[in-house]
């Protein structure tokens, strides 16, 4: 799913991009309406991924589109990656960012990689959260739906917290009008918060997760929906228990484990029915 972003070669990602969407289209999605694919595009070249998200999205059918994190070279607010953003928001194709592209974030000299691991999946969702936010990437397109996915609640919660306070106290020179510009009284918290009611940004949990009572508290239900790594480190039994374990998790309400389960996903990705 997430490799072609540490292809260095740029002609080669952007066949594996369209060597993968067409084999699970195929393999897939042609075979049972039920399976709904994600697609990959090579964000090693801007006017590739937006012929790729073109040709998944609209002749395919995929659902969705993944961008890593990090590792392109450019990070995920970068002009040059304007164009796929507004296509994806006129085409209402949602985009899902995958954490855990360690390049350049000072992982490389770690020499444990479960340090790595832990410590770089979230911090690339922040990252990417953080550029496409100070961006105004939403606020320049209104149909624009990111999904942050395999970090966890906590990131989150940091990031609307650290993004507030650092906001606050040095706004951004902004005089071309092309960043992230907040009413007086506003803060980026309350400014994500509006996206995330809107249906238009929601983040990504799994199971054993044991702060995500209060991660709602501070997000609110539809902040969250449950996603899995299937079949990658996961199997059908994990999975199961995963689901159970937030089933029977206290103090979340039925109504934010239903949320969680099913409506924020439905809602997100567009899947009539649920």
């Amino acid at each position: 799913r997430r490799r072609p972003g540490r292809i260095v070669d740029r002609d080669y990602a952007v066949g594996a991009a369209r060597a993968y969407n067409d084999w699970l289209a195929e393999t897939y999605l042609q075979r049972d309406s039920r399976f709904k694919g994600i697609a990959l595009v090579p964000m090693h070249d801007a006017d590739a991924a937006l012929e790729e998200l073109h040709h998944a999205y609209s002749e395919l059918g995929m659902c969705a589109v993944l961008f890593p994190a990090t590792g392109v070279h450019l990070n995920l607010g970068a002009k040059p990656y304007w164009p796929i953003y507004t296509e994806a928001a006129r085409l209402g194709c949602p985009i899902v960012v995958h954490g855990g592209g360690h390049w350049d974030l000072g992982m490389e000299t770690m020499n444990v990689s479960t340090g790595a691991n832990a410590i770089g999946h979230p911090m690339s969702l922040a990252i990417a959260l953080a550029e496409m936010v100070l961006n105004n990437l939403f606020g320049r397109y209104p149909g624009l739906r990111v999904a942050y996915l395999e970090g966890g609640p906590l990131w989150f919660l940091m990031a609307l917290e650290r993004l507030s306070r650092s906001f606050e106290a040095g706004t951004p020179l902004n005089p071309r009008g092309e960043l992230l510009s907040l009413p007086e009284g506003q803060t980026v918290a309350d400014y994500i918060r509006a996206l995330v009611q809107a249906g238009r940004l929601v983040v990504g949990i799994e199971g054993g997760e044991s702060d995500l009572a209060y991660a709602i508290s501070v997000a609110g239900e539809q902040a969250f929906m449950f996603s899995s790594d299937f079949p990658h480190e996961v199997n059908v039994q994990t999975v199961r228990k995963e689901i159970h374990e937030l089933c029977e998790r206290r103090g979340i309400s039925d109504g934010a484990k239903r949320a969680i389960l099913r409506n924020n996903a439905g809602r997100f990705y567009g899947f009539r029915g649920i």
